[in-house]
């Protein structure tokens, strides 16, 4: 490992920790715990922001310099719709997101599909084409540029695996401009990891690290060790970002950073 310009660098990639396990926090509490844990690097997660709070991205944007984090990745909220009535209430918490990422100077947005995968197959399609028609041109004209993310058996959502990103791909990325995310945690428990990687590996911008259920890794695994691996050999240039759920303690959080440490020396 070397250190440029204050940023934990492993050859291209860029350790990062998402702030969404410490949504429960008030939100100085959660950043400096982000700091605490010896993370130079921070994705947001907007699940963090009271909803009604509209001067909280000042606040944040001051305690994130205060704790000398660098927000490399926003997680947009998200709104997997089931009908056109939740459209416009998708649209503003993706707008909201795109703003905040603005104001905290952050170039990349992940987001999810935001459609419900239980919807009939005419109605999906059309929500897709009407919500990525508001959000691209919204977030190229902030300087924004998205990331879809790659979603788990459990989720709600539509976006699981190459067969369900394609189809998203194809009607909202003709120039295309949008971005990858991929989610191990997620890849891992529908079987598609590799694939996932091989298709998207141009598209690839950020990755999300977990064990599964977003659980730590508390030993070496192999899956990851063979996943990291193939990043370093496709040239990954990009933030690795620990996104791991809310039980996890600050014990098991700092073995998963020294687990993934050790194997990007």
């Amino acid at each position: 490992m070397f250190v440029l310009c204050d940023v934990e660098v492993y050859g291209a990639l860029e350790l990062s920790l998402s702030n969404g396990l410490f949504f429960q926090m008030p939100i100085a509490e959660n950043l400096r715990s982000v700091q605490r844990l010896g993370f130079l690097n921070v994705e947001f997660n907007m699940k963090s922001v009271e909803e009604n709070d509209d001067d909280s991205v000042y606040t944040v944007k001051e305690l994130i310099e205060t704790c000398g984090l660098r927000c490399l990745t926003l997680h947009a909220a998200s709104l997997h719709m089931s009908s056109t009535a939740e459209l416009q209430k998708a649209c503003y918490y993706v707008k909201v997101s795109a703003e905040f990422a603005k104001t905290l100077g952050v170039p990349l947005m992940v987001v999810h599909s935001n459609v419900s995968r239980k919807i009939p197959e005419k109605i999906r399609r059309q929500l897709l084409k009407e919500f990525f028609s508001f959000l691209k041109p919204y977030a190229k004209k902030l300087g924004i540029k998205l990331a879809l993310e790659n979603l788990s058996y459990a989720s709600s959502g539509y976006g699981k695996n190459v067969a369900e990103l394609e189809e998203i791909f194809g009607l909202i990325n003709h120039d295309d401009s949008i971005g990858f995310t991929l989610d191990f945690c997620h890849a891992e428990a529908t079987g598609q990891t590799f694939p996932l990687l091989e298709k998207y590996k141009n598209r690839l911008c950020n990755v999300h690290l977990s064990n599964r259920a977003h659980k730590p890794f508390l030993q070496e695994d192999p899956h990851l060790i063979a996943f990291l691996k193939r990043l370093q050999e496709f040239n990954y240039h990009g933030s690795l970002t620990l996104e791991l759920n809310r039980k996890c303690s600050f014990e098991e959080v700092l073995a998963t950073k020294n687990i993934v440490e050790k194997l990007l020396l």
